[in-house]
This record gives C-alpha cells, structure tokens and sequence, in this order.
C-alpha cells in the first residue's frame, strides 16, 4: 500500500512481527501491531494515524452515506428502510457541520461531539425516535469503522432512553359513528375506506391500495400480504373474513378509472393514486373528516416541543384488535388476523374493556359464599372453577390441535394450554 512521506512506515522484526513508526511533530513514536500479516499491519497502522489527520483512509463526512450504502457489510434493506436511514444521517451531518465545522472526518468525530447533538435532539423527540436514531447512527459508524479508519467507538458508553412512547388509543362507538357520518359526507371512497379500516383492522396504506383481486366475496375473505412485513423474508399473507358490514359496503357497483374508464384494480381508486403520488392529500383529507367528528388526534405531552398523535386512523387497527379480544377471539387468533408475528405484538394493540373488567371481577365469589360451601373441598373448587363436561373438554382440545396446525400459537402456548385444559378435567 502507497504511503505518502510523512504518514508513518513498517517494519519487520525478527519476531516475524510487524512494528509501526510514525513521527509526529518531530517526536518518533513505534509501536508493535501484533500481527504478521502486512495486510493487518496497514490497516493498523491507518486506525492510528486517521484521528490525527494523516491517514490515507479519511472519510469526508459528506461521503459517508455514499459509502454506507456501497458498503458489503451493511445489512440488505427496503428502500424505505434505507431512504429513512438516509435522513437520519443527513439530519446528523448537517448538525455536525452547523456546531463543529473543524471536524470534516467520520474519525474526527468524538464522543464528546456526538453526547452534544444527543442532548439536542433529545428535547425535541420522544425516547422511541431517540432511541431509534442512536441505532441508526452507531450501525453507520460500526459498518463504516474500517473504512473510516476509526480507533476506538465513539458511541462506546451511549444509552438508549427509557421508551415514553405515547401510543394510539382506540376509539369508542360514539367516536367511530361521528366518523362515520364525516367520512359519507366526505365522498363513496373516504366511507369505503373507514369502513375497510374498522372492519378489517389494516394499516392505512394496505386499506387506501386495497385490490380486487385480494377480495373474495365468494368465500367471504380478504387474503393479502401487509405493506409493512412484505418487504421482510417472513412476510406472510394474512386472511381476513370480511364482516357483513363490510361485505355489503364492497358489493356496490366498482367505480370506474376517470383515465380509461375500465373497472380499477383497486377498491378505492381516486385514493390508492392519491397514497402512491401525493400523501398529502390523504392527510389533509383524514384531518378534515377527524376534524368534523370532533375528535382531536394529537395532545400535547409535558417536555415536548411538538404534538404528540393519539387518536388517527392507526386507532382503527387498535378499535379492531380490542373488540375482538373483548369478545373472546383467542389473541394467537386476532395476531394471525392482524399480521403480528407474536402476540406480544398484540398485547400492545389490545386496551382492556371497562365493562369486561368489572364483569371478570363481580365473577369472584365472595367469601361468605365461600364459607357456605366448606361442607367438601369439591364444592369449595367448583365455586372457583366450575366442572366441565367431557365433551366440552373434547372439543377444547380439538380447537387448540386445530390452533397448532394453523400454526396460530407456538409450541409452548400449545403445551401449556393443553395441561390446563386437562387439570380442569
């Protein structure tokens, strides 16, 4: 490898070892690089010359997303993915160029720069957009590391924030009619599109580009693979059967594309445009029709400088995956329905019904009655846990086989169900 005059040279040792020599304002320093491979030599030999400026390898901050995404060793990502990733980085470059103009190198940025920018941002964003630019920025770096010539991690020591993540909240029956009644007023597709969202539980983009051919009036289901997990080697499709509500908002004519007025293959064909071309009109629209309802979609949190969203049309997807937990839908059922790859997924989505609540408690027995029933332990249990028939153990047994096969629960939920079924034999 070509060395500039200057910049450091290797030696051989008798050891077989290689040893660096660098003279730096006229002082000589040597040090060993424990290695006998000259390739590794180099490279150890550019980690420590790069943060003092006189390595071959500096990496110009306004090359490094350029770099990152040649690079081999970063991980296979969407495009959306990357792009957000790109914003991330193009958001820290130009801070970093606004407050510390002297460093123009990834290596040249220190720890003490990077805890600078961190407790900038922090007063804008929540922990969970912190959190998550922190991963981006240590990946650019880690993946960048050799490249770059870095010596040590400046992001060794950083600590993501406890998540204060304010999530959406589900609607209740008054709110979704208001909505309702806004979005008819608002046009056929903006009532076919909440009609969609509160029936099927979909992310917004999936309903607004919902296609005919993922609809089966037939056999009464929606098949489709989520926008979100398509993009993920584990993406798989989710069946939705479709309410009678929804069926009945679906049979009407199919409105016809104003360009070649032939059937559209979407459902909602003016708004899956306006989604792919221009979002903005979708959210103007959603606020104008949240708006009408009365409904206020974001609130203001206590150290933020913004706005957080509560109630937006994700509050739909959380209103479906509530209701049917409430109704007694197994959870592995609602995630396999909703496309979440765990029920812990689920869990985040599901907000407990008052009325369910109160309901489960009242089902207590109350200890007067428990001291009515001491007369045998039997009678005591059966208070607590009433006696099932066989066949209904019979057919318990059967949905869960069922559950298994489906691949809807995990074999733990399988096993451990199954030997609480069987001890209330």
């Amino acid at each position: 490898m070509a060395r500039e005059k200057g910049m450091g040279s290797l030696q051989l040792e008798k050891s077989g070892r290689w040893t660096m020599r660098v003279g730096i304002k006229g002082r000589r320093y040597s040090r060993s690089t424990r290695t006998t491979d000259r390739e590794k030599a180099e490279k150890f030999l550019e980690r420590f010359l790069s943060p003092l400026g006189l390595g071959s390898r500096r990496l110009p901050l306004a090359d490094v997303w350029l770099e990152y995404v040649k690079s081999p060793d970063r991980r296979d990502l969407a495009p959306s993915t990357l792009n957000a990733k790109r914003l991330v980085w193009m958001e820290f470059a130009r801070w970093m160029e606004h407050h510390h103009l002297e460093i123009g190198n990834l290596a040249e940025v220190t720890h003490e720069a990077i805890a600078e920018y961190l407790a900038c941002i922090r007063a804008e964003v929540c922990a969970s957009t912190y959190n998550a630019r922190i991963c981006v920025l240590r990946e650019i770096f880690h993946v960048l590391a050799a490249r770059a010539g870095l010596v040590d991690d400046p992001w060794e020591g950083v600590r993501l924030h406890a998540d204060d993540c304010h999530s959406r909240r589900e609607l209740t029956l008054d709110e979704i009619e208001r909505l309702m009644k806004a979005a008819t007023k608002a046009g056929e597709e903006w009532k076919r599109l909440f009609t969609i969202g509160i029936y099927t539980g979909l992310r917004l983009g999936d309903c607004c580009c919902l296609a005919w051919n993922s609809v089966n009036l037939e056999r009464g289901v929606i098949q489709l693979i989520p926008t979100k997990t398509r993009k993920h080697a584990h993406g798989q499709p989710v069946t939705i059967p479709i309410h009678p509500q929804l069926k009945a908002e679906l049979s009407t004519p199919v409105p016809e594309s104003p360009s070649t007025r032939l059937p559209s293959p979407f459902v909602n064909p003016t708004l899956a445009d306006y989604y792919k071309n221009s979002k903005w009109r979708i959210s103007h629209g959603l606020e104008l029709i949240f708006k009408a309802a009365h409904i206020e979609t974001s609130v203001k949190i206590e150290g933020r400088r913004t706005r957080t969203p509560e109630a937006t049309f994700h509050s739909l997807r959380h209103t479906f995956v509530s209701s049917a937990a409430n109704a007694g839908v197994p959870l592995p059922v609602v995630a396999s329905i909703v496309g979440h790859s765990s029920t812990a997924m689920t869990r985040h989505y599901y907000h407990e019904n008052e009325e369910m609540l109160r309901q489960a408690v009242a089902a207590i027995p109350s200890l007067d009655d428990l001291k009515g029933s001491k007369s045998g332990s039997k009678s005591s249990n059966s208070i607590l846990q009433p006696p099932r028939s066989a066949q209904t153990v019979e057919q318990r047994l059967r949905q869960l086989e069922k559950l298994k096969r489906k691949s809807l629960i995990s074999e733990e939920e399988y096993a451990s169900t199954r030997s609480r079924i069987l001890t209330e034999i």
